[in-house]
């Protein structure tokens, strides 16, 4: 059969030092991070495990000088290669390199409206920066999937997030729970209570249908909150019962947290976990 998804936080250093960030990254270079030789014979064993994907990952994976030729040797492997860089080195020249590697698809986070998402992102300008980064990838025909960690102070900024994701013609929007990892670990106080949550995942499923409704081909996915499937179950059973027992089906299917099997995670040092968090 085959192996799980693989996320590498291929190194730690990062252009950015967010509030939210679950890898604690900075900008300062970490010692005794896998060399390229070290990244190579990963990918051997990745591949032998019959992988099916790589999520390149950080810190900001665009930092690490040798990313591209890494990921152009595990894509002649056969392993498929997506990034997850917050956008700002994202030049033309960068979205085409990727482009003619084979990645066709990048994971790139927003976490708000401009004042809001240079705050969390600690940089002045780093909405413009990434959103010139997004769309250097759509201009490459590079899939974006744009990644919301809801806060108790950016929940609001969702109705933002969904006018990007409409006017930039974005394919994917994955809304992040906060996971309480690395720096998020201290934002416990910042995490939305559980009532929040529920009007929030009311106006997301609300949002979907709409876009559904009027044929635009987007796809929502919500990460890190394993009450979100019956959540969604108990939503149609009340709004439309007669989608409710496709979505019962689907959760008895899908069990519940795939931690270590359906998904792994390898840090930038080489040590393995069973997910990026953990």
């Amino acid at each position: 059969g085959m192996g799980p998804v693989v996320v590498w936080n291929s190194t730690k250093t990062c252009n950015l030092e967010c509030i939210h960030c679950y890898a604690s990254a900075k900008k300062l270079k970490f010692p005794g991070e896998l060399t390229t030789e070290e990244a190579r014979a990963m990918i051997d064993d990745l591949a032998d495990f019959k992988v099916p994907a790589l999520l390149m990952s950080g810190g900001e994976p665009l930092v690490r000088p040798d990313i591209f030729d890494l990921a152009e040797y595990a894509t002649k492997k056969g392993i498929r290669i997506t990034f997850s860089p917050n956008g700002i080195l994202i030049t033309d020249a960068v979205a085409k390199r990727m482009s003619d590697i084979g990645v066709t698809y990048a994971g790139i986070s927003v976490d708000g409206a401009e004042p809001r998402h240079d705050h969390m992102r600690a940089k002045a300008g780093a909405f413009k920066e990434t959103l010139k980064g997004i769309r250097n990838c759509r201009g490459q025909g590079i899939r974006v999937g744009v990644r919301f960690t809801a806060t108790s102070d950016n929940i609001g900024d969702i109705d933002a997030i969904f006018r990007l994701v409409e006017e930039e013609d974005i394919g994917r929007l994955c809304i992040y729970h906060l996971v309480y990892s690395g720096r998020g670990a201290y934002l416990s106080g910042i995490d939305v209570p559980n009532p929040g949550k529920r009007v929030f995942m009311d106006k997301l499923i609300r949002q979907t249908d709409r876009w559904n409704a009027g044929g635009r081909n987007i796809e929502v996915m919500t990460v890190d909150n394993h009450a979100d499937g019956p959540f969604i179950y108990l939503w149609l059973l009340e709004n439309d019962p007669s989608r409710a027992g496709m979505a019962h089906e689907l959760v008895m299917n899908n069990g519940g947290n795939r931690t270590g099997v359906a998904i792994g995670a390898i840090d930038s040092f080489g040590f393995v976990h069973p997910d990026q968090f953990t």
